[in-house]
């Protein structure tokens, strides 16, 4: 097992992705810091009404907007070699005049076009990087996010310690990663996954897309509390709650399989609803409340990272258009959370009855909105009303019915006991990883992202066990086979045992 662990986390490291995007987001987080300086400069100018309305949040949104409206032609031009120095080429020259607003006419312009190439250019970056995650097997994907969560925290204390300079290094190594990704990805290097055979339309709830914003405000108006403290405080807790964050997010995706979103979602929320509830309570800031905040914030942005690659491969949509869109509401929900937050105050909002109501209404999300079946139907879920359309009504089949048989005729029937507790997954199947039987399994299971938890599951089911014998086998009710079974059904876009070995088969001819 230690040798099994060793080699994940030398092949984890191993990935220019992970590089890339540990780098390049650390490096935008450090940048970040510079409109905010420039804004500071300007409120004591005569565009400090200006300043007021033009946070870099907002400047944000609109940089997410046109990347949505110019997705076709953008799009084609992600991949381009010259792209990896121009984008991080704007993010410096940013920096720099944002550095020179003062109260001068020259010092204001600058400033405002200084924020404008940060913010454009981060925007930039990382759909750049989150387009070629979202071209990942889903065990990869799964790599990158931890492996790069985990890289990224002591890199934010380099941005943080020499800002400019700390960032400009970043930048550089974080482009040259993500061009060797690129490399990478062209030459298969990294297992990036095929297009499924089916693609779906994909549909979503205004429930969730509301929700979503809503969970981002909460973050925005917690975090701007965090951003006023001292630098040493917000780079503690930030870089503390990542490690636990990761570690928060390996247990559940380990533990609960493909059914994991559903529970990240809610458990993010809980911690953004318990930072609400100790800052309610305590009358005001308290590192405590930070550290749950900064946490969720974490599980948020993984969890984010997880889902977009997901709806990447099997929507009919351009990755460029959902990241772009995605981003966008997420965007202008934590630019909602950071002007209400500027609301408070002397002569304005009561700080404590916006937190109450935030509280409020993320406890709504976690009960109504971010519910597993709400989750799976934009995950899983079919919107053209084809075939497929029918298959999530009619994956409430009887799955503890006798088996259909392996691929290779073998046993039939479910309700075979265990021949002792040391029982391997191949000798539990009847087919070893390289016959043609275990093959076809991988390959689906590549192709369709399905989640190692759910491979064991198809390997298992498809040979003709019962949910209660694939239960004991792993230790878990037969409850949560049925679940990971659904799942499986829903992303092959199949609608029966027979459909799925028809898969199988069809896949292991290849």
């Amino acid at each position: 097992m230690a040798h099994n662990a060793l080699q994940t986390v030398r092949a984890t490291l191993s990935m220019p992705l992970v590089w890339a995007m540990a780098l390049l987001f650390a490096a935008m987080e450090a940048s970040s810091a510079f409109p905010v300086g420039a804004l500071r400069a300007l409120s004591g100018t005569s565009a400090s009404a200006l300043a007021s309305f033009g946070t870099p949040e907002l400047l944000s949104v609109v940089a997410y907007g046109l990347l949505l409206v110019t997705a076709r032609s953008v799009g084609s031009a992600v991949a381009q070699p010259w792209l990896f120095a121009v984008a991080p080429a704007s993010n410096v020259l940013g920096m720099l005049l944002c550095a020179g607003a003062s109260n001068t006419a020259y010092g204001i312009i600058s400033a405002w076009i200084g924020i404008a190439c940060v913010q454009g250019a981060s925007a930039l970056l990382t759909v750049m990087v989150l387009e070629l995650l979202c071209s990942c097997s889903s065990l990869w994907v799964l790599r990158a996010v931890v492996g790069s969560a985990l890289v990224n925290a002591p890199l934010a204390v380099i941005g943080d310690g020499a800002p400019f300079e700390g960032t400009i290094a970043l930048l550089i190594a974080g482009s040259v990663a993500l061009g060797l990704s690129y490399r990478a990805w062209r030459r298969g290097v990294w297992a990036p996954c095929a297009d499924p055979v089916f693609k779906r339309t994909g549909s979503f709830p205004p429930s969730l897309m509301v929700g979503l914003a809503m969970v981002s405000a909460g973050f925005g108006f917690l975090q701007q509390l965090l951003y006023q403290q001292d630098a040493n405080v917000v780079v503690g807790v930030i870089v503390g709650t990542k490690f636990a964050a990761v570690l928060l997010f390996v247990a559940v995706a380990g533990l609960l399989g493909s059914a994991f979103v559903a529970t990240l979602a809610k458990t993010l929320i809980t911690f953004a609803t318990a930072a609400f509830l100790v800052f309610l309570a305590q009358g005001g800031y308290s590192p405590l409340s930070s550290a749950l905040m900064s946490t969720g914030y974490s599980l948020f942005e993984m969890t984010t990272y997880l889902v977009l690659a997901e709806l990447a491969l099997s929507l009919r949509v351009r990755p460029l258009s959902l990241l772009s869109g995605f981003y966008l509401i997420e965007t202008v929900g934590y630019l909602l959370g950071c002007s209400l937050e500027a609301a408070t105050g002397p002569g304005g909002l009561d700080r404590r009855m916006v937190a109450a109501v935030l509280a409020l209404a993320l406890l709504i999300c976690a009960v109504w909105v971010f519910t597993e079946k709400h989750v799976n139907d934009l995950l899983w879920g079919r919107g053209d009303g084809s075939a497929g359309g029918d298959a999530v009504r009619r994956q409430e089949i009887d799955i503890d019915a006798g088996g259909l048989g392996s691929l290779t005729g073998g046993h039939r029937g479910g309700g075979e006991a265990l021949h002792g507790e040391g029982c391997r997954l191949e000798d539990a199947s009847g087919e070893s990883a390289s016959s043609p039987y275990g093959r076809g399994v991988a390959r689906v299971s590549e192709r369709f992202r399905l989640s190692p938890r759910e491979t064991e599951v198809l390997r298992l089911f498809a040979a003709g066990r019962s949910a209660a014998f694939i239960a004991e086998l792993q230790f878990v009710t037969t409850n949560t086979v049925r679940s990971h079974i659904k799942h499986i059904y829903g992303k092959c876009d199949v609608h029966s045992r027979q459909e799925l070995i028809t898969l199988i088969e069809r896949v292991a001819d290849q």
